[in-house]
């Protein structure tokens, strides 16, 4: 594969998300790829982690319906970014098993995840 190869993202990429691909996967790399799922489970909830450390006291102590309301916004944003950027952590972590997405894929959803977290990180900022 040439280096301009991996901002595409694969001609066979349904045969990733296939149960013949999972069967074939289970049976290259056994016990392993139990932990592959495992630790991309780990992956994914990092991000989520962090928001949660990262939101600001006074997101939770909103004292108006619109404070309540930004702050559910906030919550809501920085939950979905936090799932983008997991995926495209995850979709660094399957290059071990080559099930690599491409670098649009990823940087796409870590961009996307980054500006949401921070809409969201704002939006509890602001709650009085």
């Amino acid at each position: 594969m040439k280096f301009d190869d991996y901002w595409k993202i694969p001609k066979n990429v349904e045969d990733y998300f296939s149960p013949k691909s999972e069967k074939q996967l289970k049976e290259k790399y056994g016990k392993l790829y139990i932990l592959h799922i495992v630790f991309s489970i780990v992956i994914l909830l990092i991000p989520f982690f962090v928001f949660i450390l990262l939101i600001p006291t006074s997101a939770f102590e909103a004292t108006t319906k619109l404070g309540e309301l930004l702050s559910f916004l906030g919550f809501v944003l920085g939950l979905i970014g936090s799932f983008a950027i997991g995926i495209g952590f995850v979709n660094i972590f399957a290059t071990i098993i080559k099930q690599y997405l491409g670098h649009f894929v990823t940087l796409i959803a870590i961009g996307i995840g980054i500006v949401l977290d921070m809409l969201g990180l704002f939006l509890c900022s602001v709650v009085k």
